[in-house]
């Protein structure tokens, strides 16, 4: 969301000029959302089930 509150992204892109594109690359994004918080522990926790 190229560092902007959530409620201006959304009412940015109810406009008709709006593409997801405008917003960053899909590449950043799954890199973004791969290192997160919770990706982390879905990972930790499927290992944890592997395991077993």
């Amino acid at each position: 969301m190229s560092g902007t509150e959530p409620g201006t992204a959304i009412s940015r892109s109810f406009r008709r000029s709006y593409h997801p594109s405008q917003e960053g690359s899909l590449r950043r994004a799954v890199e973004h959302l791969a290192a997160s918080p919770a990706a982390r522990a879905a990972a930790a926790a499927g290992g944890r089930a592997a395991m077993s």
